[in-house]
């Protein structure tokens, strides 16, 4: 989840708070980022994804990544060596042994492939069962496969929420990969916080240095203007001056006020004739002395006037009073002097200070202009220095707490099945492929293919009937007749028997003749199965081999060495001494006898009808297999000792040229009551399960046993 302010996502107060230098993002932005090159080189360098440790399986090779007992770790992915196929060993000394060198675990070590390390692998969950190899690849080589491979998409278009996916035929290492792009992109985003942080942090410190300096510099230049200035508190200093002019003036007053009392008395005393009068005020002055001269002045002077008005002048008394007023009136004076010259001097003093302090007065604006000037710099410097300080804490805070702008909601998790390949898909696909070019294949082979496929091709060629089909046999078997019930092949040759009218209760043919066009179709094949499905019906049979050519009929019942009809055509042998009882007791057979020059001459000269008419009370039935007839007429020859005549086709192996010369062949118009044996069907519908359906034609049902034994339906070849 990514904090996209545009969406409505926002940080509470205490993640603001933490992670104040952190960034609104933006989803798209953020998509970008988690899928880019330099994300996913991290994670391949984390996870050593470079260097690859695969189980050799022979054909294909299988991810070792929780079974290895061992990663590699290149020190300089950089510098690597890219290799293929390193095989190693792990021993249970803790060592690797690779082409006969042994490294150690845990220790980085020089290697033709570069300096790596062999590390114990902590993933291991299960045991390797193959050798084990490594490879040594491009690290942005394998950056660019796993970042085609990695999905980064937004879970809807209001949400802020990010899917991650990827693909990968190890589960675990898929987790390992989505987590560790998560954490690195945290790990990113919180390393670029704490470098802005770090470099803010040192911004900070190196400016708190410079402020630090200039605000002591500050500080001290109002101390020294203070201090020059005789400065401390402008306000206050300047109440003070005023108080202390107000007192100046108030103890002037005094003074001026003593001045004129002093005068008042120095008046009285100089003026004073021997007479007496009142005295004047001593209010404000605090001389002692003063007052008591006065005071006995005033006793004195008291005396005199007493004295004289009862005394002559000249009496001694009055003249001696007359004497201590004239002597006491000097030390008045005198003291009158000393205090006057006094308050003078204190007048004049506090006139001074009076001065001085409305001269200071008078430049308290200016000081206090300047004090401003140099106190409005300090407050600058101070608040910058406080600035700095709380910027310092919250750098510190926000570098220490680590908070990242996104967070993971939910972890990689692999799903229980793999994703891809789908098999269900795969598999209908491969279905549907297959038919097609099976279909396709069958078609072309088709068009092209010139030998007989179905039974249609011959109806429509011929007008001779097709009597029945017999079904290829799987394996080089030659008589496949058995009396088992449920035999596919078995009842195909009694459908054959009933189809040329060698069944039931009126039968018309006791004597068969088989050829084909080519060798190869299976004549001989038919004529023995054929000669044996009677011999088991209860009829005495006799099989007569007369392709002295190529005596297939001889070799399948194993009587080739024996005397044959060679030697009766020679006049050698009698008929019976040519007759061999094989398999069966109602099965006999007349083998094509030894070489003979000319068998066709032989045929011609030879006593044929002596032969069937000794014999033909003998047996129930005459199967007689003969050469074909696209080369030799030895079939034709035959014929006149026939009832009819079964002409093999071989399924995909008889030319259709073959079929349409049947109506236009004239010497196949010699031979007695022709029917086409269709031969080495192989299957071709969908219905295997009960034979009939689907063989050439595709028409055509025969009955099914129910109580079938199933090995013998595997034994056969069905369509």
């Amino acid at each position: 989840m990514v904090n996209d302010s545009k969406k409505g996502v926002d940080d509470s107060k205490l993640m603001e708070a933490l992670n104040i230098y952190s960034s609104k993002k933006i989803v798209e932005n953020e998509i970008e980022v988690l899928h880019s090159r330099a994300i996913i080189n991290e994670v391949v360098k984390e996870l050593n994804l470079y260097a690859p440790i695969q189980e050799d399986g022979g054909l294909k090779s299988y991810s070792a990544y929780n079974s290895s007992p061992v990663i590699i770790e290149a020190r300089d992915p950089a510098k690597i060596i890219e290799t293929e196929k390193i095989y190693f060993t792990y021993k249970a000394t803790n060592e690797i042994i690779i082409n006969n060198h042994s490294y150690p675990l845990n220790k980085w070590v020089k290697t033709p492939y570069g300096e790596i390390q062999f590390r114990p692998n902590e993933k291991r969950t299960r045991q390797s069962s193959r050798p084990l190899f490594f490879s040594l690849r491009n690290q942005h080589v394998v950056s660019d496969i796993y970042l085609s491979n990695l999905q980064v998409s937004a879970a809807s278009k209001l949400s802020t929420v990010i899917n991650l996916s990827i693909k990968d035929e190890v589960p675990q290492r898929g987790e390992d990969i989505i987590n560790k792009v998560l954490e690195t992109y945290i790990k990113f985003s919180i390393r670029e916080k704490n470098k802005l942080a770090s470099n803010t942090l040192a911004f900070v410190k190196d400016r708190l240095s410079y402020v630090e300096d200039e605000l002591d510099s500050m500080q001290k230049n109002i101390q020294q203007y203070k201090s020059e200035k005789r400065v401390t508190d402008l306000s206050e200093q300047g109440k003070l001056y005023l108080h202390n002019v107000g007192d100046n003036d108030r103890k002037a007053g005094e003074i001026n006020m003593q001045l004129a009392v002093l005068d008042q008395i120095e008046n009285y005393v100089v003026s004073k004739n021997d007479k007496s009068g009142i005295s004047p005020s001593t209010m404000g002055i605090n001389d002692p002395v003063l007052g008591d001269l006065l005071q006995k002045l005033r006793d004195t002077e008291l005396k005199y006037e007493i004295v004289r008005k009862t005394s002559a002048e000249n009496n001694p008394t009055v003249l001696s009073l007359a004497t201590q007023i004239e002597s006491i009136r000097p030390g008045i004076l005198e003291n009158i002097r000393n205090q006057k010259k006094a308050l003078k001097a204190s007048h004049q003093e506090l006139a001074g200070t009076t001065v001085r302090y409305n001269s200071l007065l008078q430049s308290i604006p200016k000081k206090e202009r300047e004090l401003l000037d140099i106190s409005r710099q300090q407050i600058i410097k101070s608040d910058v220095y406080t600035f700095l300080l709380h910027k310092r804490e919250e750098t510190a805070l926000a570098y220490a707490s680590t908070v990242a702008n996104s967070w993971v909601v939910d972890s990689a998790q692999s799903t229980n099945l793999p994703v891809s390949p789908n098999k269900m898909i795969i598999a209908l696909i491969a279905f549907v492929l297959a038919l097609i070019i099976s279909t396709a294949i069958v078609a072309v082979k088709e068009v092209f293919n010139r030998k007989v496929l179905f039974r249609s091709e011959i109806e429509t060629a011929t007008k001779v009937r097709v009597a029945a089909e017999i079904l290829f046999v799987k394996g080089k078997k030659d008589l496949v007749i058995t009396q088992e019930k449920g035999s596919v092949i078995a009842e195909q040759f009694r459908q054959l028997r009933a189809a040329i009218g060698m069944y039931g209760k009126n039968i018309s043919v006791n004597k068969l003749l088989v050829t084909s066009s080519i060798p190869g179709e299976g004549k001989s094949f038919v004529s023995a199965n054929l000669a044996l499905s009677l011999a088991y019906s209860g009829k005495k049979v006799l099989l007569m081999d007369f392709d002295m050519r190529n005596p297939v009929t001889s070799s399948i019942t194993g009587i080739t060495d024996k005397d044959g009809l060679s030697e009766y055509l020679e006049g050698k042998k009698e008929p019976h001494e040519i007759i061999h009882n094989v398999m069966h007791k109602n099965l006999f057979v007349m083998s094509a006898g030894g070489e003979t020059v000319n068998p066709t001459e032989l045929l011609l000269t030879g006593n044929v009808d002596g032969l069937f008419q000794s014999l033909k009370d003998s047996f129930d039935y005459f199967i007689i297999d003969t050469a074909p007839i696209a080369s030799v007429i030895d079939a034709y020859v035959l014929s006149e000792y026939s009832d009819t005549t079964l002409f093999v086709i071989r399924h995909n192996y008889t030319p259709k040229t073959m079929v349409q010369l049947l109506d236009e062949n004239t010497k196949l118009k010699a031979l007695k009551n022709v029917s086409i044996v269709f031969n080495g069907l192989h299957s071709r519908g969908i219905m295997k399960g009960d034979y009939g359906y689907g063989y050439g034609y595709g028409y055509g049902y025969d009955y099914v046993y129910k109580e079938r034994v199933r090995n013998t339906q595997k034994s056969i070849v069905k369509q």
